[in-house]
């Protein structure tokens, strides 16, 4: 949909990335309002796993969007080089890209084009989701374009495939199979043609992560299973019910990844065409003698699984920062009680979440044994005092007995409040929030000084606007031909409008601002058709 640079802020002087819109998408208005209003959105979510969208403009036909710039790969070019990843950090960063969208979410952003391109690895290996709200732009483009703009099928919800609204879910369904490839090599459904991959996501039950890689925890293949239900209702109900269920997963598999191999190897050779008949002969047969055992197991197998009961003991999961009950329902599932047994305030969790448990995660425990979970209260708030009309060491000392923190002074005249006295505070007085909040003070300079009249201004120059219109002549023939408009006055000569267009099309009207003698110029494939001049 774009071709993006690497450039700088001659401003700030950080580096930036610049998208520019292809012309034949730049040239449909409709993209443009729905690009723009994406853009705003993404540029309201700041999270620090998410690619920030500092500005989006237009200069002339060219439509831009400026980014920032993550020095690094995607995660896609991470699994084109090594293949697989092992299994913490997977994990790792599947986490980081749900606190992304949970971030996204609750300002009511849907991605609806999560998958390993999408995702950015820093130079420490730190995710950064990009391109928010870039597909829902592009929804309504003719449909030979959709299909190409959305992205590959490869990650796409049921829902989305069928054509239909998608919510938040959707980005979790598409987080699964990222998650999928990451472990296993390969996209969940993958191969053959895209109508095929489509109906797969649509009717199919995926494979589990653990047949393409033995060892793998149940846990994983449980919570891959939940992101990719076909149901809505199955799925996971948010971006943070997900990171919960990620961050309890255990890290650690039951065979050494991958076997036999090393690690600059994963990636499976490619086979010729006898081998892939032998190769196919030989697994069905490992499947047909494999089934009865692979049968009990999925019986056996419980959806969340969070412990493994060795002898007479249990393993404790990680439950803090889990809702009430997220962490009683895991905890069941790993065959252990749970009981609330206080609540204390936190900056960090929010209220009603976990905030410590006792016993500590990964502990071996009896078999139902009580893990005592403290919830959290969420941060302590306290209201900003009225300290205006005060001196700025008698307000300072009011804040600190309210529970805050004294922050920047800053001088302004004030016509009601004397001179040295506190005439504002940001935030205001009668403010809810957080305990040691800083508080800056705006200290009045006393009524502003009345001026003496200085000289009179020198006379400005005159501006106004002309609008320039053009329609291209008949006689340019039946192909398409390059209009330009190019604009000449005391600042120089430049281009405003450069454009494709066939006989008799008009093209969009020009307006140029006129403060000195302008010229204004139209050429046809280089040969000036029209010449325009303005006062």
């Amino acid at each position: 949909m774009a071709v993006t640079h690497r450039g700088r802020d001659r401003v700030l002087g950080r580096v930036v990335a610049i998208k520019v819109m292809k012309p034949e998408l730049a040239a449909d208005a409709g993209f443009l309002a729905r690009f723009r209003r994406e853009a705003r959105a993404a540029a309201g979510i700041t999270h620090e796993h998410i690619a920030s969208v500092f500005d989006t403009g237009s200069d002339g036909p060219y439509h831009y969007i400026v980014m920032e710039y993550v020095a690094g790969e995607s995660l896609k070019a991470r699994l084109q080089r090594e293949g697989l990843l092992p299994l913490d950090e997977a994990l790792r960063i599947a986490a980081e890209a749900a606190e992304a969208l949970e971030a996204a979410h609750s300002a009511g952003v849907v991605h609806r084009d999560i998958k390993p391109h999408n995702i950015l690895l820093g130079p420490e290996g730190r995710v950064k989701v990009t391109d928010f709200g870039i597909a829902r732009a592009m929804s309504s483009v003719g449909d030979s374009e959709t299909g190409t703009i959305v992205g590959s099928v490869s990650y796409i919800s049921p829902e989305q495939a069928r054509g239909e609204a998608v919510g938040p879910q959707s980005d979790l369904y598409s987080l699964g199979t990222t998650l999928f490839e990451m472990l296993a090599g390969r996209p969940p459904f993958d191969g053959g043609e895209r109508l095929a991959i489509v109906h797969k996501h649509i009717y199919d039950q995926p494979p589990r992560a653990s047949e393409l890689r033995p060892g793998l925890p149940a846990e994983v293949d449980s919570i891959i299973e939940v992101c990719l239900a076909k149901e809505l209702s199955r799925r996971f109900a948010s971006a943070r019910e997900l990171l919960g269920y990620l961050n309890a997963c255990p890290r650690a598999e039951k065979a050494p990844w991958p076997p036999g191999r090393p690690r600059d190897q994963r990636r499976a050779p490619s086979l010729a065409p006898g081998d892939r008949g032998r190769r196919a002969r030989r697994r069905t047969l490992i499947i047909a003698s494999s089934a009865l055992a692979f049968a009990s197991l999925v019986a056996a197998a419980t959806l969340w699984t969070s412990a493994r009961v060795r002898g007479t003991t249990v393993r404790v999961p990680d439950v803090v920062g889990m809702s009430e009950a997220a962490a009683r329902e895991y905890l069941n599932r790993a065959g252990l009680e749970s009981r609330v047994v206080g609540h204390r305030e936190s900056p960090e969790i929010e209220a009603g979440a976990v905030v410590t448990q006792d016993p500590p995660a990964d502990r071996q425990v009896p078999p139902d044994a009580v893990v005592k979970l403290v919830l959290s209260e969420g941060p302590k708030t306290v209201t900003v005092p009225n300290v205006t009309q005060m001196s700025v060491s008698q307000a300072k000392r009011n804040l600190e007995a309210a529970g805050l923190t004294p922050g920047a002074v800053q001088q302004a005249y004030d016509d009601h409040v004397p001179a040295t006295y506190v005439a504002s505070t940001l935030p205001a007085p009668g403010s809810r929030v957080v305990r040691a909040t800083e508080v800056d003070l705006m200290v009045s300079l006393g009524p502003k000084p009345v001026l003496p009249p200085g000289p009179p201004l020198p006379p400005q120059p005159s501006e106004h606007q002309e609008k320039v219109e053009f329609m291209v002549p008949a006689d340019v023939g039946s192909g398409e031909v390059t209009v330009t408009v190019e604009v000449k006055d005391d600042s120089g000569t430049r281009t405003i409008y450069e454009h494709r267009h066939r006989a008799g099309e008009a093209i969009p009207t020009q307006a140029v601002t006129v403060r000195a003698p302008t010229t204004v110029r139209i050429l046809v494939d280089g040969e000036v058709r029209d010449e325009r001049q303005y006062q």
